[in-house]
């Protein structure tokens, strides 16, 4: 345990101001700063730092302590790595040889964790600063104009390849030689098994990007292919980027790439730029943007978008100029508008990135990026809005939903009056048809539509707005389509249980069948399937690349998507129990109540092990909930 006198020093010395300014957006109130809540969500900042009493607290959710407390809170650390963290930070020292009494075994494991992922950090940092084995390590470095005080703060890395360390396990047998558990280290992601049995690296001929949290601790890994190894002895192309799987450390939607630097820059900026990919972030860092982060091998989630909320109201999409970077930024519009955010859109010329757009031209771009929004109508217009009285109304009906997300009456007002003059139509046709609360619902934050088809229905036959596809659904189906080797998984997993909209369902039952015998049905075969009036929207939702561009396994993503199907059922059902349970009430039935009360309980029970059972189908099909 630490001395009560070191101890003490210690909380004297933090500066609790500083400290919790580099995980949130502090703003002065009086005596007092303020931030929206890092531990849970609001738009109404309820979260006080007093620098006087060196202390915090939340009115919302009631969380207060000490800086201490926070960073055990934030970065999930125990009580006594939290205090070597920030002793180290605030120049205290403390004694050798200390031992955390209270570390249970989940905590051992979680700082055993945490030595791998450092022991791997340095190895790979040694690699690219100064052994042999990184000189093309340090020569990519090099023509991406990455600066060595840039390399230093992102804690660059390299993985050497089998053909400049004369082995496939370099890692594994520096691991070993530190006293690393090999078993932990594979679970973590840092080694894989062979279908032999043998173990061996799973980062090789990679420039490597740590993960790294604000305290500057690094939880995982990213690694982009050199190119003298984007190819393998067989001709075989390498993923360009291999990211660690998740783990007990790290949860790719919670985290963003880059956070550890742009954290206050972000605050300083009054805005965040996002970015696809990690080169990108450095490349943007070695430019000015500090306040540029990414997503990690993911589209935008809502707890990224909640993490930005935390330092800015205004986040920038500064994504590549090319179909999957459009169909990103329509992917993140909805859910930052969802959090309460200002999405702005710079627009990168046709097959640009950030790190190939000239300099000038993009801080132009960033000096006013444009209303997503606006951007969205623009693209709509371009491909076809204006053609049909119908192209326009089905524009209209895209817009409304996002329209709904937006919180400020006046901003609303401003998009409905731009948007109505890029559509050419009165004003009154946008904002009379806008509700301000936007879509209810499990579907609340799909992805914007794409816009709409010159080829949809014409002006004879005007065409009703369709209910939207659920999206969980609809990434389920898209997965399976792309990877139908998934199918027997799938099927053990009792996937017609998940896709039980009618307009994916034949589809989902089509694919999985003739997967088994190794049968392919073209994308004209599956929608001939489904009525004729559907098929555009399952078309432009399911066959338009949801997974194709990422490198994730996709077995784990069969079981995020089941995961996120079964929650969101259970969340329908809970909801349906919710109605019932006060229709029962009013009318005084309390036996019907009680009923309902353990199914509620019974209810939030499988919520909370969703996780243990991920692959294992229902007993019977979640009842009610067929679309």
């Amino acid at each position: 345990m630490i001395p009560d006198e070191k101890l003490q020093e210690l909380r004297d010395r933090i500066d609790i101001v500083d400290l919790i300014g580099r995980y949130v957006g502090l703003k002065r109130a009086g005596k007092n700063f303020t931030a929206c809540c890092p531990f849970h969500q609001e738009r109404t900042p309820s979260f006080f730092v007093n620098p006087e009493r060196r202390s915090y607290k939340c009115f919302g959710c009631g969380v207060w302590g000490d800086g201490l407390d926070f960073v055990m809170r934030m970065d999930g650390l125990g009580f006594l790595e939290a205090a070597r963290h920030l002793a180290g930070v605030f120049g205290v020292t403390l004694p050798e040889g200390l031992v955390d009494r209270k570390s249970n075994e989940q905590q051992l494991e979680l700082e055993k964790a945490r030595e791998i992922t450092q022991v791997a950090a340095d190895f790979y940092r040694e690699m690219l600063e100064s052994r042999p084995e990184g000189k093309l390590g340090r020569l990519y470095q090099q023509q991406r104009a990455i600066s060595p005080e840039l390399a230093a703060t992102f804690m660059l890395g390299y993985a050497p390849a089998p053909a400049e360390s004369g082995s496939w396990d370099r890692l594994k047998l520096h691991l070993q030689s530190k006293g690393c558990d090999l078993a932990l280290a594979e679970k973590l992601g840092l080694l894989v098994r062979s279908d032999k049995g043998s173990v061996y690296d799973r980062f090789r001929g990679r420039l490597m990007f740590p993960v790294l949290q604000s305290n500057r601790k690094p939880i995982a890994f990213s690694g982009r292919i050199l190119p003298e190894y984007a190819k393998d002895a067989d001709g075989r192309e390498a993923p360009k980027y291999l990211n660690s799987p998740e783990s007990l450390l790290y949860t790719k939607s919670k985290t963003l790439f880059g956070l550890h630097v742009a954290g206050q820059a972000m605050s300083r900026a009054r805005r965040a730029i996002l970015v696809e990919g990690n080169v990108d972030v450095v490349s943007m860092h070695q430019r000015g943007y500090v306040e540029t982060v990414a997503p990690l091998g993911t589209a935008l989630t809502a707890q990224q978008a909640a993490i930005l909320k935390r330092f800015t109201d205004t986040v920038v999409l500064c994504f590549d100029g090319d179909n999957a970077g459009r169909k990103a930024i329509r992917a993140a519009i909805p859910i930052l508008l969802e959090e309460g955010l200002d999405a702005r859109v710079v627009a990168l010329d046709p097959g640009a990135d950030p790190d190939s757009t000239d300099p000038k031209r993009l801080a132009a771009l960033l000096e006013e990026p444009g209303s997503a929004l606006e951007w969205l109508v623009k693209q709509w217009v371009a491909q076809g809005a204006l053609d049909s009285i119908d192209a326009q109304e089905r524009a209209i009906s895209a817009l409304q939903p996002l329209l709904g997300k937006v919180k400020s009456d006046a901003a609303r007002e401003r998009y409905a009056e731009r948007a109505a003059k890029l559509l050419r139509l009165p004003v009154g046709r946008i904002s009379s048809r806008q509700s301000p609360h936007g879509p209810q619902g499990p579907q609340g934050n799909r992805a914007a539509p794409s816009p709409p088809s010159r080829h949809a229905a014409s002006p004879s036959a005007p065409a009703r707005p369709l209910p939207e596809l659920p999206r969980h659904q609809v990434a389920l189906l898209a997965l399976l389509v792309d990877n139908p080797h998934l199918a027997e998984k799938a099927e053990q997993a009792g996937v017609q249980h998940y896709v039980t909209d009618r307009r994916l369902s034949p589809i989902a039952e089509m694919v999985v069948r003739q997967a088994l015998v190794g049968e392919n049905p073209t994308e004209g075969e599956l929608l001939e399937l489904i009525p004729p009036e559907t098929r555009r929207q399952v078309h432009d939702a399911v066959f338009v690349g949801t997974f194709r561009d990422t490198q994730d396994d996709p077995v784990m993503l069969l079981k995020d998507c089941i995961l996120d199907c079964r929650r969101e059922q259970l969340k329908a059902e809970s909801r349906r129990l919710d109605v019932q349970l006060r229709e029962a009430k009013e009318r005084g039935d309390l036996d019907r109540a009680r009923e309902l009360s353990l199914k509620k309980i019974e209810h939030n029970r499988q919520l909370a092990n969703l996780d243990e059972h991920a692959l294992i189908p229902p007993s019977q099909p979640p009842s009610g909930l067929r679309a």
